[in-house]
């Protein structure tokens, strides 16, 4: 006991020794004090906006960062990026929150854009300049009721850029034009070492085709990208807008209901562009529902003739409307919450089509009513939906995107809610295997559980997306789990749960961490010169002010040094 005490009082006087720093050569206050003197803001835990800003959309990977640097200027986003890759203090980028792994969000610093808000319409290019914290709700807003379409995401409190960065389609117009990623003319890239480039198809070519669909979090972190916007095609209704079908079938055959629509894809959809579907299953021992959102992008009077047949087949739909909706009216019609009210974890397999074999595991992802935990299916229709094949995003030749998902409510069932998933996802894996129907998976639901995730994302571009992050970040300087290495580096990054630990183990976690922190690291938390034992005590304290239903797990990231 003595000797440990002894050990703890080494360490203190060490650690008194390394605070002695002068503030006013400190390069992390600086670059504070720079971000807030350009209407940024720094903050910590302890500051009012704090659990608003860090608060990510999904509950159950929820991190919380030690400090949140929003830049409100390129200059100040640049600023911050040479002064902490060269102090090799590791950063996260956090755009719209939506991270389904939560890797815009980390034990450390994160490099918030929320408040890069700049937003342009060309209307005579027919092209929307957008920088790094808009999400499409702006985007939405400013088109409505207009002409115009962008190719955005449904839930409107995405962030524009980590959604392109991600292939992005969007269920109810990707098939009529195209992806996210095959819109982008052209990227604004802030480098690890605060450079700025341009990336075009004419301009640093290499790095625009791995942008397109590569992921959010590698290569740079960009700060502005322009698109292309679309008109709709003559719906012969008030501007800016199209047919939305919205069609449901509730404790029927939706075996044969999906079935029939199988059938209705390979003999119409396939050919007209016009149509797009995401489709949701949600089965259970007592019953089962059915309903599908359907956009056709023509002429009102058309419907009757395109969808009639198919709709007159045995089960008939419960419930069937028809609305004339604009690209706002979905997203707000949705009404997909920011966070979300539950705990999810949602995955997917791109699937070239859907056999009988795949029919009968969707249609047993049962929810367990015991934990607390439902289920659902999600059917996004993509067949020949992506427009420009060179890009790095690697599904071309997909009819659709099978995303199963499930929602819970107590973090207790964590472990049984996501294990329930990854298994449904094996037995379709296994099912599709000898059609070899199912290809990869869908970046932007990125599942840190997820088996080859290599090839599952990227298929034969991971070697050329391997190069290019090795000429664009040969430090690794912007690294998460799951993201890209350049050659000649591997991942040390990793999380560590403490949460729901004893309490003297939390007590002892922290003791390690913070006697493990270097100088630089010690002035980012704002610890300056405080003895040991006080930093221990107000941060435990710290903890037990915040419940952990309401603050989650706690991870500590490990630095890279």
């Amino acid at each position: 006991m003595i000797d440990s005490y002894i050990r703890l009082y080494i360490k203190i006087i060490i650690l008194s020794m390394c605070f002695v720093v002068n503030a006013q050569n400190d390069p992390l206050s600086t670059l504070e004090s720079t971000i807030i003197s350009h209407g940024g803001q720094v903050l910590r835990i302890t500051d009012p906006q704090y659990k608003t800003a860090a608060t990510l959309h999904n509950r159950a990977i929820q991190i919380w960062p030690d400090l949140m640097l929003r830049p409100a200027t390129f200059d100040d986003v640049s600023l911050a990026l040479s002064t902490l890759s060269s102090l090799q203090i590791p950063i996260r980028i956090m755009g719209g929150r939506h991270s389904y792994g939560g890797y815009c969000s980390h034990q450390g610093i994160v490099l918030d854009s929320a408040l890069l808000k700049g937003l342009k319409i060309d209307w005579a290019t027919e092209t929307v300049t957008m920088q790094a914290g808009i999400i499409w709700d702006d985007v939405y807003k400013a088109l409505n009721g207009s002409e115009y379409v962008a190719m955005g995401g449904l839930c409107p409190t995405v962030g524009v850029v980590g959604f392109t960065l991600g292939g992005g389609y969007n269920a109810m117009y990707s098939r009529s034009y195209g992806f996210a990623s095959d819109n982008v003319l052209n990227f604004t890239v802030a480098l690890y070492n605060g450079s700025v480039v341009t990336a075009s198809s004419t301009i640093n070519s290499d790095l625009y085709w791995a942008l397109r669909g590569g992921g959010g979090g590698n290569f740079g972190y960009v700060l502005e990208m322009t698109q292309k916007i679309h008109r709709i095609n003559g719906t012969k209704l008030p501007n800016g807008q199209f047919s939305f079908l919205n069609i449901t079938w509730v404790n029927v055959d939706i075996r044969t209901a999906l079935t029939n629509w199988l059938t209705f894809l390979k003999n119409v959809a396939d050919g007209d562009s016009r149509i797009s579907f995401n489709v949701i299953v949600a089965v259970n021992s007592e019953g089962n529902f059915l309903m599908m959102y359907c956009s056709f992008n023509g002429p009102h009077e058309e419907i009757d003739s395109v969808f009639g047949s198919w709709l007159s087949q045995n089960p008939k739909p419960t419930d069937f409307n028809v609305f004339n909706y604009t690209q706002n009216d979905i997203s707000r019609v949705l009404g997909i919450p920011f966070p979300v009210v539950n705990r999810e974890h949602v995955l997917s397999a791109m699937a070239i089509n859907i056999t009988d074999a795949m029919l009968d595991v969707i249609l047993n992802f049962y929810p367990n009513f015991t934990a607390g935990i439902g289920s659902w299916t999600e059917l996004i229709y993509l067949h020949n939906a992506n427009k420009d094949t060179n890009t790095a995003y690697a599904f071309p030749d997909i009819s659709f995107d099978i995303a199963p998902g499930v929602s819970w409510t107590n973090p207790d069932s964590d472990p049984d809610a996501i294990g329930m998933s990854e298994k449904f996802l094996e037995k379709l894996i296994a099912a599709a295997a000898p059609s070899k129907s199912i290809v990869g998976a869908y970046l932007n639901y990125i599942d840190p559980y997820l088996r080859d995730w290599e090839t599952m994302y990227y298929r034969n571009h991971w070697d050329r997306l391997r190069k290019i992050q090795t000429q664009w970040d040969p430090t690794w300087y912007f690294r998460f789990p799951q993201g890209i290495p350049p050659y000649d580096q591997s991942s040390n990054d990793s999380l560590t749960l403490i949460g729901r630990q004893p309490w003297k183990e939390l007590t002892d976690s922290y003791l390690n961490y913070f006697t493990s922190l270097s100088t630089l690291q010690i002035k980012m938390h704002n610890y300056v010169n405080q003895p040991l034992e006080d930093i221990l005590t107000n941060n435990l304290l710290l903890i037990t002010n915040f419940s952990l239903s309401e603050y989650g797990d706690f991870y500590f990231h490990d630095k890279i040094m």
